[in-house]
């Protein structure tokens, strides 16, 4: 999977919840994936994590900068050859029966060059099968020169699946490729009869927020809560003792129980993430990261859901916000009809390729998790 967030990991989590015991993982992540899963599975005797060099977004200016993104790729597209062969030789190894990949570039190459069966299953190829002709002409072109890079990653599964919170009507050509919903870990499903409103607002943001957006936290008169930063307590000069702001360190249960008991959620438009709030009966304010074209789809389709509202960080004001927790409980009327899940679905489409055996506990894995540096390929 990739490494960028913590929304890949996630939808694997989900997977794997969904297929143990009756089969056996070996997950291949990058950093944010790899620690989130390693820290969850390290003892797990059906599931091993081992770590991968990825690929990631970079910035410029607090700005997501596809051309640097790609110049910075430079190192790992040289070395792309010999990391395909340090995963085939992984592969011979372990034998799999199916290789499941989301948006990462490795895996499949090794799988097609050994003739192991693979699936894609991702958020990232919406753009591949969506249709955005009745869009602005600024999503559409911006939209059309991400299409094409999305098969430099990789091309010639076997299936594929695409998982969104929301779907713009199929492209041309794509209507026989399943759009799932959200794929929701187990915590998330089993805090959905939990879910209250005791007041409080829960922030996710993984960088780069402006200080507007603290300044309108600490005007909400809400108790905010917020994640993605650690226990932060500053920000080019910020002062957050006296305020109502309180930080904590990621925690899957802690997370997801400051949700179902919030008022609405106030993100960045990760579809993963979103998909989780609405889901659990939560209002979504997005706000999408400056230069992140997938997130500003995502925000569009928070928008025209009806779950939530949308706007950039620099038009941000304490004023919106006031308005925005005003909306919300005309937004969670809405949300009441409104099915996000695609767990049913995405196991229907896992299970087309999955041989009938299940597990063989006699056969180990060639080896266990461990915590090391990242792997190194000549």
């Amino acid at each position: 999977m990739c490494g960028e967030g913590r929304g890949h990991a996630t939808r694997v989590q989900t997977v794997v919840e969904m297929l143990v015991p009756k089969h056996r993982f070996v997950l291949l992540a990058s950093r944010d994936a790899y620690h989130q899963l390693y820290d969850r599975y390290q003892d797990h005797p059906l599931v091993s994590v081992r770590r991968l060099p990825g690929l990631f977004f970079s910035y410029r200016d607090r700005r997501l900068d596809y051309w640097k993104s790609f110049i910075d790729a430079g190192p790992f597209l040289w070395r792309l050859r010999s990391m395909v062969e340090y995963v085939q030789q992984m592969l011979q190894r372990e034998q799999p029966a199916l290789a499941i990949t989301d948006f990462e570039p490795l895996l499949p190459r090794a799988a097609k060059k050994l003739g192991i069966p693979w699936i894609s299953l991702d958020h990232q190829h919406f753009l591949t099968v969506s249709d955005f002709s009745t869009l602005p002409c600024r999503f559409r072109w911006r939209a059309m020169f991400l299409r094409l890079s999305i098969p430099i990653f990789y091309s010639g599964q076997s299936g594929e699946a695409v998982s969104s919170f929301q779907h713009f009507p199929p492209r041309r050509g794509t209507q026989h490729i399943p759009r799932l919903g959200v794929l929701l870990r187990r915590t998330v499903v089993e805090h959905r009869e939990q879910i209250c409103d005791q007041g409080h607002v829960v922030v996710y943001v993984r960088k780069h927020a402006p200080d507007s957006l603290w300044k309108a936290l600490a005007a909400c008169g809400r108790r905010a809560v917020v994640y993605g930063l650690g226990a932060m307590s500053h920000s080019q000069g910020f002062d957050f003792a006296a305020t109502n702001i309180q930080f904590k360190n990621i925690s899957d249960e802690g997370f997801v129980a400051d949700l179902a008991s919030a008022s609405c959620l106030i993100t960045t438009a990760g579809n993963q993430l979103v998909g989780e709030s609405l889901f659990l009966k939560k209002p979504v304010l997005a706000i999408p990261e400056d230069g992140n074209y997938e997130q500003e789809l995502n925000a569009l389709l928070v928008q025209r859901s009806g779950g939530g509202w949308s706007i950039k960080f620099e038009k941000l004001t304490s004023h919106l916000l006031q308005q925005f927790l005003i909306a919300v409980p005309s937004l969670q009327a809405r949300l009441e009809q409104m099915d996000v899940s695609g767990n049913e679905g995405a196991l229907d489409f896992v299970q087309q390729f999955l041989p009938e055996s299940g597990v063989d506990d006699e056969q180990p894995f060639a080896f266990r998790n461990s915590w090391e540096p990242e792997v190194s390929i000549r």
